[in-house]
């Protein structure tokens, strides 16, 4: 799917709040970009770690959801991040998501983060499950 699809231009209110904006969808590739803006950052100045985690799991969730049917959901059940570069206020976080593993029953989504400067600051691996059962 590509950045056309009609689901792609209604982010949930969590990503609006972190001022995401995707640049490409594809089903094993993603990516996006977000602001260092002053309500995501923290006492030393710099990204909250949270804010960066966030960037990375939706883009892991937004790929996996583009891999499944319309009957099925999906949820991260293990996400790890190495931190490598603070991001200072009012940088341009770059996030690119690709798929490392596509199975029937869970995907891996492996995203890059990097700052405006083209350091890179953090990278995340996640594993997604797919619930065949939307009512969890």
């Amino acid at each position: 799917m590509t950045l056309d699809h009609p689901l792609l231009g209604v982010q949930p209110p969590f990503a609006d709040h972190l001022g995401l904006r995707i640049l490409s969808a594809q089903s094993d590739r993603i990516e996006a970009e977000m602001l260092a803006s002053p309500q995501l950052i923290n006492r030393n100045g710099t990204l909250h770690g949270g804010a960066v985690m966030g960037l990375a799991d939706h883009l892991g969730g937004l790929g996996a959801f583009l891999n499944i049917g319309p009957t099925e959901s999906t949820a991260t059940v293990e996400s790890k991040t190495n931190f490598f570069r603070a991001i200072p206020a009012g940088d341009l976080l770059h996030g690119v998501a690709v798929l490392l593993h596509g199975g029937r029953q869970t995907m891996v989504w492996q995203t890059t983060l990097t700052r405006s400067d083209g350091k890179m600051a953090a990278m995340v691996t996640q594993t997604q499950i797919v619930l065949r059962d939307p009512k969890f």
